[in-house]
């Protein structure tokens, strides 16, 4: 089978491969009888699909290591919740044995790249146990005030505590990258080592979201360059927080801008570039369900000779933790932050 053949048929036959990889996986750990109750089973199921899901996206776009990180950050995950790796290697096994009664020996042969490089990564895993608040972050002790006041829902001192850097002369690039850019990759670490409830997560972004808004007469009184981009999400993106911050630097340097946020048809994003004349499409994608959305959206635009003139940028964590990805789904420049993606915007035009 092609790779699209195989991205197909894990998706397509998803409840049938994780019936078998449940009872595979008791077989190889039958203490888990006894132990799993309905919920536990059912979360279990729930978390075979997103494991499932992530293989079928990672042949889709023949990149091993969008599993092999997934695995990684699964690692530490697990870990913090009392789950040790044996588990999350079994049930890699698990997956193996079930792929290898289901598939030809050839389209085995191909997944087992996949499983094997994922196996690999537990045995050296990331250190997420490292603040993203570093020393040599020149407004640490702001970022780390703005973050404990975001923790301790202190969502009115938080905002004035972003009015008063700005008041003092902070720059709002610097308050996006060194403060709410890294406390956001911060409050995901801290969820991800068990550290912070999804509610607690949830209720940082809102709060960073409206901070943003406070600033934005700032924003949109700069000089303009006479360049336009179009910012969006693809799907159901709800990490779009990142992409605001793209589309609000660019405005600070220039650029009109039209943010869509997450969820906006492909037909309206296309008919927008056509009739605003955009120059630069911006794409955001964390997860990979978004990455095959997001080629088709580029094979969209290039498709269209109306819009042979628009340049496309995507970011968000996907593409940082897979080197040369952008290339591979057409993209043309890459972005890991909101002032490289204004470099990258004004460069590629």
């Amino acid at each position: 089978m092609s790779r699209t053949e195989i991205r197909n048929y894990i998706l397509e036959n998803r409840r049938h491969l994780i019936d078998k990889i449940m009872a595979e996986q008791m077989e190889l750990n039958p203490e888990l009888k006894a132990k799993y109750n309905s919920a536990m089973l059912k979360k279990a199921r729930s978390d075979t699909s997103h494991n499932l899901n992530y293989l079928a996206q990672a042949v889709f776009i023949n990149e091993k290591s969008i599993f092999s990180n997934y695995y990684n950050w699964l690692y530490t995950v697990l870990k913090e919740r009392g789950i040790g790796v044996e588990l999350l290697k079994s049930h890699l096994q698990a997956i193996k044995n079930v792929l290898k009664q289901e598939l030809s020996q050839e389209d085995f042969n191909y997944l087992s790249g996949f499983l094997n490089e994922a196996e690999q990564s537990l045995s050296s895993p990331e250190n997420h146990y490292q603040s993203f608040i570093s020393d040599e972050n020149h407004l640490k002790k702001e970022a780390e005030k703005y973050l404990a006041l975001v923790i301790e829902m202190e969502r009115e001192k938080a905002v004035k505590h972003i009015l008063d850097l700005v008041d003092r002369g902070i720059s709002i690039e610097n308050i996006y990258l060194d403060i709410f850019q890294i406390t956001q990759y911060e409050i995901g670490r801290l969820w991800q080592l068990n550290q912070l409830s999804v509610a607690q997560e949830h209720y940082a972004t809102s709060v960073t979201q409206l901070a943003m808004s406070q600033l934005y007469p700032k924003i949109f009184n700069s000089f303009k360059k006479g360049k336009k981009a179009l910012t969006t999400c693809i799907g159901d993106e709800l990490h779009e927080l990142g992409i605001r911050m793209v589309a609000d630097l660019l405005e600070l340097s220039g650029w009109d801008t039209i943010h869509l946020g997450a969820n906006t048809p492909v037909g309206e994003i296309l008919k927008l570039l056509e009739e605003k004349k955009i120059n630069v499409l911006a794409l955001s994608a964390t997860i990979p369900n978004q990455l095959e959305e997001t080629q088709s959206l580029i094979k969209a635009v290039r498709n269209n000779d109306k819009l042979s003139p628009v340049k496309i940028m995507v970011g968000g964590r996907l593409f940082m933790q897979n080197n040369g990805l952008w290339q591979k789904i057409g993209a043309d420049t890459f972005a890991s932050n909101a002032k490289e993606a204004v470099k990258a915007a004004d460069a590629i035009l």
